[in-house]
Formats: structure tokens, C-alpha cells, sequence
């Protein structure tokens, strides 16, 4: 009974949600906020990441790197919040796709986080009647 026990616990401890990346929109400009992460793609721990990078994509265009933020520590593990602006225009009211990617100093980038669809609506309503 102990030996179940325990393997349940183990299992539900390395299989816990993570923090997801999120985006949070105020008029074309977008807060993304993420935690960076701490392991490698095999899962040894991290010792040498330089930066997290924000992509977004327009509907029917090619994706758009937007800032590199610098790693909190080579470690990695850092939470981080980071301003996007992207170009929405007035007029527009467009599905924009986010996901971030992270580097270590080697230059070696990872696959991207889940992408997130957020709204940019700059389209202003009809005039009352």
C-alpha cells in the first residue's frame, strides 16, 4: 500500500501543470508573462540560458520576433512579465497568434511554448442611430 501511495504521489508531482504562458491585451500593446525555464531539452538542468524571445504572427503573415529579454539567471526559472507592441492599426480587429522561445549562450534555441490566439480590436463600433 505505501509503495502505491508513493508511486501516485511521484506520479502526480511530475506530472503537475505548469505556469502557462499567457498574453494580456491593451490596445495593440500585449503583456506577455511566462516563466523561463530551468532544464534542458533532456531534462539535465539548465546552466546557460541567455534569453527567452516573444514571436507573434498576424493572420495570413510570416511570424514576427519580438524582443529578446534577457535571462533573469543562467539557470533559468525566472517569472517574467514583457511588453509587445504589434502592429494593429485603427480600422483593425485581427486574431493574433503569441509563443516564446528560449536560447541559451550557445545560441541553440528551443521548440516554441504553446501558442496563445489573443484579439487586437482597433475597430471602432458604428455611430449611435
Amino acid at each position: 500500500m505505501k509503495i502505491a501511495v508513493f508511486c501516485f504521489a511521484m506520479i502526480f508531482a511530475f506530472s503537475a501543470k505548469v505556469a502557462a504562458i499567457d498574453f494580456t491585451v491593451t490596445g495593440a500593446s500585449v503583456t506577455a508573462t511566462y516563466t523561463e525555464p530551468s532544464t534542458n531539452a533532456d531534462a539535465t538542468l539548465l546552466s546557460d540560458l541567455s534569453k527567452t524571445n516573444i514571436y507573434y504572427q498576424l493572420p495570413g503573415g510570416t511570424p514576427v520576433k519580438g524582443p529578446d529579454v534577457a535571462a533573469s539567471r543562467p539557470q533559468g526559472g525566472g517569472a517574467i512579465t514583457t511588453q509587445v507592441t504589434v502592429p494593429v492599426v485603427a480600422g483593425q480587429d485581427v486574431l493574433v497568434t503569441f509563443w516564446a522561445t528560449a536560447t541559451d549562450t550557445g545560441g541553440n534555441e528551443s521548440a516554441r511554448s504553446a501558442e496563445v490566439q489573443r484579439r487586437i480590436d482597433r475597430l471602432a463600433p458604428a455611430a449611435p442611430n
